[in-house]
């Protein structure tokens, strides 16, 4: 089983859940790691006016540090016809995302294990962007789900989804960083389960892939972020989680 070939997308610059994950790959029983590491690029795509997240300050760059590892890598746009052909002639058994944009239909059918996403947000009512606030917005508990992709955005079908408790002395910045945790316990959940899971949940449905909150929503999510975690636990148990 460890010989199967597993593919982990990375960024080619220093990115902390590229990194936090390769330790914990790097660390598993898998040895045929491949790394392919995209460059940065600009994002075109509007974001919202008030942070969520403490600052990345990673000096490290993915790339360097697979190569370090003795893990084969390719640095090129995920998307591109090059890293196509690299899949296409590696002949991967599964993909793992630590740091991608939206792959496409091409790329994921290069993987016939299929390819691992970790969404801060529980799917399939809370996907795209800027989660956290979306859930603060809409009464939605935080957690993650750890799923296989498709072509879609924030779809495929289930591995894992689990919320995470949010307390009254918490920070905005302090639920991220335990969105973070769990996204790496679910990385290290699946590498030690060998990718081996009972019958798998679509995750389609009628929920909308939500863009960045516009900026009246911005400022009503911090208003009514003391209440949210007043009501935290009445939140979950209204929430179906199964």
């Amino acid at each position: 089983m460890h010989n199967e070939k597993l593919v982990v997308f990375t960024y080619d610059f220093p990115h902390r859940k590229s990194l936090t994950g390769m330790q914990i790959i790097k660390n598993s029983k898998f040895q045929n790691i491949y790394i392919v590491s995209q460059p940065w690029i600009e994002l075109k795509f509007r974001k919202s006016k008030n942070r969520k997240e403490v600052f990345e300050s990673e000096i490290l760059n993915p790339t360097d540090v697979g190569k370090a590892y003795g893990w084969e890598t390719f640095v090129g746009m995920h998307n591109s016809d090059e890293a196509i052909n690299f899949y296409k002639n590696l002949n991967p058994d599964y993909g793992i995302i630590l740091g991608a944009r939206i792959l496409s239909k091409k790329v994921i059918d290069c993987f016939p294990g299929g390819i691992f996403n970790f969404h801060r947000g529980l799917l399939p009512e809370n996907r795209g962007l800027d989660t956290i606030k979306w859930a603060i917005f809409n009464n939605i508990p935080q957690g993650v789900t750890t799923h296989l992709i498709d072509e879609n955005i924030d779809v495929g079908t289930k591995v894992y989804k689990e919320s995470i408790e949010v307390d009254r002395q918490d920070t905005i910045f302090d639920v991220d960083s335990k969105l973070f945790y769990l996204e790496m316990k679910h990385l290290y959940t699946i590498l030690n389960k060998e990718f081996k899971f009972s019958e798998l949940e679509s995750l389609k449905s009628d929920y909308k892939s939500q863009k960045a909150v516009p900026d009246d929503i911005d400022k009503k999510v911090f208003e009514d972020f003391d209440s949210y975690k007043e009501n935290y636990s009445e939140i979950l148990k209204k929430f179906n989680l199964d």
